[in-house]
């Protein structure tokens, strides 16, 4: 068919569902008018032995330099002339558009092949028909005991040694150290008044239990070898030795009692505020709990009643992602969730353009110090990490836009209010995830 020589030529061979191909022709002269510009560019600039600046004959610069100039500019034409004609055609692709080319000789037109998926019409949703059960919290007496009980056996108090006698693990010691390494000082290889609470595990392996067996005033000299991810580079991996002097000794209390001393060691003023404090943070864990099993629930929700084809490229990139995360998952069980992932990544980002939610600098704040508190004592290193990284950056704001959005359908949805205790809330299946973390944890604690 006849066109224009200045304008592109695009057929369309393809357009099902959501599947799109075109065959497209970009006239030579667009392209030999780009590729003259590149080689007058690179004629300026380099410098050729035999030839003066500026003077180098064009051919000489093509036959040098066509290898390199020709694949760029056809990729830099090719990328801008389908990002005219995708916005011409108010066209929204779900992936990378992907380009074969099919023939191209320098001065002949350029005609390649284009395939993409277009990303699936959402139909608006009603939330008023989706009803979510909303969990108060039942607070029993026996729920606050229980809590004071459980922070009396964690909390350590120590008392002077009743009678004299060597140490023991669990004990509090005082000391003073001084290490070498080869005969040699090394930095921070000092110390006085220090304590430690022997098998904590403060320091690295070995210290703390060459020091059990020791009276007041006992020295020894301890041999140990830093671990070979040590955070001081120069000693890591290096056998040291430590001359220690043990200054005083203290047991710790086997039961301490749920009283007002115990509130004021924890930092409360008495029993009755430490009291009030726990319920407070029993409820907002609580409603914490309550309202990530209710985006969950209504998740579910979203994904039953919104019904569209699912870009299949966006798919098979999820499960490439996924199966980079989960070795040891099956390829069909990686598909599922990279379906059901992709589906509510559809429907969250129509949601939020529908109802204009948008992520600003405090959500995705909020995100990142959620993200750091994972990591306790290197919270900064993570946040400075994130901020570096724009492809990490971009994943919490998809994670910053999910949480409000569906904090959004939440507030829209209807909701029937439940009484129920902390234990009843963890027999949900939507907080199976929580409860395991939990139950593994009091199995570590108790190891």
């Amino acid at each position: 068919r006849p066109y224009h020589r200045g304008f592109m030529k695009v057929e369309e061979i393809k357009n099902k569902d959501l599947d799109i191909e075109w065959k497209v022709t970009i006239p030579s002269n667009n392209i030999d008018t780009e590729l003259e510009k590149k080689y007058l560019e690179i004629l300026n600039n380099v410098k050729i032995p035999g030839f003066r600046p500026g003077k180098i004959p064009i051919d000489v610069i093509k036959k040098r330099y066509a290898k390199s100039v020709i694949p760029d500019v056809i990729d830099r034409i090719i990328n801008e002339k389908l990002k005219e004609e995708i916005t011409k055609k108010k066209i929204k692709p779900s992936v990378q558009p992907q380009v074969k080319i099919e023939n191209y000789e320098e001065g002949k037109d350029l005609v390649f092949n284009v395939n993409f998926q277009i990303m699936p019409k959402i139909d608006d949703i009603d939330f008023k028909k989706i009803k979510l059960e909303k969990s108060i919290l039942k607070v029993s007496v026996n729920d606050i005991q229980n809590t004071m009980n459980d922070l009396a056996k964690k909390h350590e108090r120590f008392i002077p040694l009743p009678r004299p006698r060597k140490s023991k693990i669990s004990d509090l010691i005082l000391f003073d150290y001084e290490g070498k390494i080869g005969g040699k000082d090394f930095e921070s290889n000092s110390g006085k008044d220090e304590t430690v609470v022997l098998g904590s595990q403060k320091y690295i392996p070995g210290y703390e239990e060459q020091m059990v067996g020791l009276g007041v005033n006992d020295s020894k000299e301890i041999e140990v070898t830093f671990p070979a991810d040590y955070r001081i580079k120069k000693i890591a991996g290096k056998k040291a030795k430590f001359q220690i002097k043990i200054k005083d000794i203290q047991e710790k209390v086997e039961n301490v009692p749920v009283d007002d001393q115990l509130a004021k060691e924890l930092g409360e003023k008495d029993l009755v505020t430490l009291k009030e404090k726990i319920q407070e943070k029993m409820k907002a864990d609580f409603n914490n709990l309550s309202m990530l099993k209710m985006r969950r629930e209504a998740s579910e929700e979203l994904i039953k009643k919104c019904n569209f084809k699912i870009p299949t490229k966006m798919i098979d990139q999820e499960a490439e992602f996924l199966k980079k995360q989960s070795v040891e998952k099956k390829d069909t069980e990686i598909q599922k969730m990279a379906s059901r992932r992709v589906k509510l990544g559809l429907i969250i980002n129509s949601i939020g353009e529908e109802n204009n939610v948008l992520v600003e600098n405090s959500d995705l704040t909020k995100v990142i110090v959620e993200e750091a508190k994972k990591y306790p004592g290197r919270e900064k290193e993570v946040v400075d990490f994130y901020k570096t990284d724009p492809s990490m950056m971009s994943n919490l704001r998809g994670v910053a836009l999910e949480e409000k959005v569906m904090n959004f359908v939440v507030n829209s949805c209807m909701k029937s209010n439940v009484e129920c205790t902390m234990d009843d809330l963890f027999k949900s299946d939507f907080l199976k995830q929580e409860k395991e973390t939990i139950s593994a944890n009091k199995k570590e604690k108790k190891k």
